[in-house]
This record gives C-alpha cells, sequence and structure tokens, in this order.
C-alpha cells in the first residue's frame, strides 16, 4: 500500500507539470509585443513652393570719385526695406540614423523695397533714394535631426538677387534708375513635418546679407540748372526672411518610405 501511495502521487505531480508546461506555451504568444513601426525617412529629391514676408536694412554712401570732400560719407541713414516674396524650391536629403543632410536651391519673385531722403549734406535734400529688390535665389546646405515625421534643421549658403535703386526728384517727372544682379550670403533655420505620404509642410527663418554693392552711374533725370546729376553710390542691403512651405519627396535615395 506504501508503495501504490507513492507511485501515484508521483504520476499526478507529473501531470500538473505537463499541464502547466503546456498552458504557458499556449499563453505566450500572447504576451509577445508586436513589432516596431517603420519610421519616417527623409532620404530623397523634393520639390515645394514657398512664400512669406521679409524686413531688413538699406543705406546709400557716396562713391563718386568727383566728389572727393564726401567720398564715403552717407547719402541716407539706414532705412527699411520691406515686402512678399513668393517662388519654388528643389533640393535633396540622405538621412543616416536620425541625422539629415542635404542641398536646397529656391529662387522667388520679391517686391521688398523702401527708401529716404538724401541727408542734408547732400543737394537737393527733397530728393529721395530708394532700394528695391525683384526677385531672390538661396543655394544652401541643410544639416539637422530628425525624429520620425519631424525634421529640425540649420541652413545657410549663398544668395543672389537683383536689387535695383531709384533716385526721384520732386522737381522731375520721372525718377532714374538702375539695377545690378548681387551676390551675398544667408543662413537660417526651419522645421518640417511630414503630415501625409510623402508630402511635408515647413516653416523657415532665413537672414540675408547681400553686402554693400557698387553702382557706378545713376543720373538723375533734369532738375533746375539743365543736367542731370552723376552720383556713383554704394548700397548696402539685409533681408530677414519668415516663410512657409510645401514640399512633396521622390524616393530616389530610399528604398523605405512613410508608414501609416
Amino acid at each position: 500500500m506504501r508503495a501504490e501511495g507513492i507511485v501515484s502521487a508521483s504520476l499526478g505531480m507529473l501531470l500538473v507539470g505537463v499541464v502547466t508546461a503546456n498552458s504557458a506555451d499556449l499563453t505566450a504568444p500572447a504576451l509577445k509585443a508586436s513589432p516596431a513601426p517603420i519610421s519616417y525617412n527623409w532620404s530623397g529629391c523634393h520639390i515645394g513652393v514657398q512664400g512669406g514676408g521679409a524686413w531688413g536694412t538699406s543705406r546709400h554712401t557716396q562713391d563718386d570719385f568727383r566728389d572727393s570732400r564726401r567720398l564715403g560719407f552717407p547719402m541716407t541713414d539706414d532705412f527699411n526695406v520691406s515686402g512678399a516674396e513668393i517662388g519654388g524650391t528643389v533640393g535633396c536629403d540622405y538621412q543616416i540614423n536620425n541625422w539629415v543632410i542635404g542641398v536646397e536651391n529656391d529662387i522667388s519673385w520679391t517686391n521688398k523695397k523702401g527708401s529716404a531722403n538724401v541727408l542734408p549734406s547732400f543737394t537737393p535734400v527733397s530728393n529721395t533714394f530708394e532700394t528695391n529688390e525683384k526677385w531672390l535665389d538661396t543655394q544652401r546646405a541643410r544639416l539637422g535631426f530628425a525624429w520620425d515625421h519631424w525634421f529640425l534643421y540649420g541652413t545657410g549658403g549663398v544668395a543672389f538677387a537683383r536689387v535695383g535703386v531709384n533716385l526721384c526728384s520732386p522737381l522731375a517727372i520721372s525718377c532714374a534708375s538702375t539695377s545690378h544682379t548681387v551676390t551675398g550670403w544667408t543662413a537660417g533655420a526651419g522645421v518640417e513635418y511630414a503630415f501625409w505620404s510623402n508630402w511635408s509642410i515647413k516653416l523657415e527663418y532665413l537672414h540675408v546679407d547681400l553686402g554693400t554693392s557698387f553702382f557706378p552711374e545713376l543720373q538723375t533725370p533734369a532738375v533746375a540748372g539743365g543736367n542731370g546729376v552723376f552720383l556713383a553710390s554704394d548700397v548696402k542691403l539685409t533681408n530677414n526672411i519668415v516663410r512657409a512651405g510645401l514640399d512633396y519627396k521622390f524616393d530616389w535615395l530610399s528604398p523605405i518610405t512613410a508608414k501609416y
């Protein structure tokens, strides 16, 4: 009897162990975590549109060697320029882990302008100088950190613009005008968000410094006394731009696309 009891108890413990093991095998798959979704990849080339507003400063300085007494004297104080800009963008980016590096080029039509009266050391003081900007082109590098659908970046490069100068006299019927293509630099920062498939929106700030450019010929219309007056001047121009954009990305540089 004693031996039979020992055998029965052993068989019972073995049966409990088997049932417990099978139960664990049945429930184990339900405890496994689902695989993590594929995150957004910023690698690829993109095209887009952008637009916004700009403000900055300009100043005209005397640079006519025939008036050596006032050579280098400011002909105006610093004055404000402002306006709107709208244009297109094209670029390419490549993502390595969470870091994204790329290049971008944009060109915009703009109506930025501003004017100021000639300073009293020049005559006639009723004359006004105007600085205006017709278009702006920036070619920049982008470097930043991507976190899934967000991309925070810094940007910088070279800038080109068509800058015009007007000299107007209240005694004249029209203003004298000239314009040049000038070169400068730009730097800024932005944030971009991929909101659907390959579409993204961005908000960007750029500072554009077009330096001081030489305008060798600017002749006023006929004023009191007969002939126009030749005025060579150096023109300084800076811009601050805040703009929004909409981009579409082509996955030419990456086989991984966004998953939603």
